[in-house]
C-alpha cells in the first residue's frame, strides 16, 4: 500500500520529490507534510506502525496552546528523557547550537508541526515498547526533539515563546472503518 522507498538505506537514497510522485491516490488523505516528516524520513520506523493501519487515521492540522502540548505524552521513560533534553536546550551550550535549537530559541515553536495520535490509548506501542499501552489524551508519533524543545521553552518560561503550536493529530478509529 506504501510505495517503497528506494535505497532508503544508502547514501543515494530516493528523493522525497521521486518518492511523492510514486505516492497513490488512495492515500491523498495523508498530508503531505506528515509523508516527509514521518513515513519518508523515518521509513524503517515507521514500518513497525504498519499494523496499526495508519492509512486508516484521520489527520488533522490544529494549533495547540502551551497547556495541550504539555498534555502530549510517551511510553517508558520517555518523558523524563524529553524534559531533559528540554532543561538542556536552555540550560547547556551545545543544543542552543544545533540548527534546531536555534530556530526554536528565536521563533519560538517547531519549524514543522509534531505528530502526535489521539484514540490510541487503548494500543500497545508499536515500537518498542509491546507492553505497554500509548498514551492518553495524546501519544507523541513524530517530533521526539522538537517536542522536548518546545516543552522545556514552556517549562522555562522562554521570552520568544509563541503562545500555540501547529500539530497533526491523527486520530485512531475507534470502529472499523477505514478513512
Amino acid at each position: 500500500m506504501f510505495p517503497i522507498i528506494q535505497n532508503y538505506d544508502s547514501q543515494s537514497v530516493e528523493s522525497f520529490e521521486d518518492y511523492y510522485q510514486k505516492w497513490p491516490q488512495t492515500l491523498n488523505h495523508i498530508p503531505k507534510e506528515v509523508v516527509e516528516t514521518w513515513i519518508y524520513r523515518h521509513w524503517s520506523g515507521f514500518q513497525d506502525w504498519l499494523p496499526l493501519q495508519p492509512e486508516c487515521w484521520a489527520y488533522e492540522l490544529c494549533e495547540f496552546t502551551n497547556e495541550q502540548i504539555m498534555e502530549i505524552g510517551h511510553v517508558d521513560d520517555w518523558p523524563l528523557q524529553l524534559r531533559s533534553w528540554g532543561r538542556e536546550l536552555l540550560q547547556g551550550q551545545y543544543r542552543k547550537t544545533t540548527w534546531l535549537g536555534k530556530y526554536m530559541l528565536e521563533k519560538g515553536t517547531t519549524p514543522t508541526p509534531i505528530i502526535i495520535g489521539q484514540n490510541f490509548g487503548s494500543l500497545a506501542h508499536p515500537v518498542e515498547y509491546d507492553d505497554e499501552n500509548m498514551k492518553e489524551p495524546y501519544q507523541l508519533i513524530e517530533g521526539h526533539m522538537r517536542l522536548s524543545y518546545l516543552m522545556g521553552m514552556i517549562m522555562g518560561h522562554h521570552c520568544n515563546l509563541s503562545k500555540k503550536h501547529k500539530v497533526w493529530v491523527a486520530t485512531y478509529p475507534l470502529n472499523d472503518d477505514c478513512v
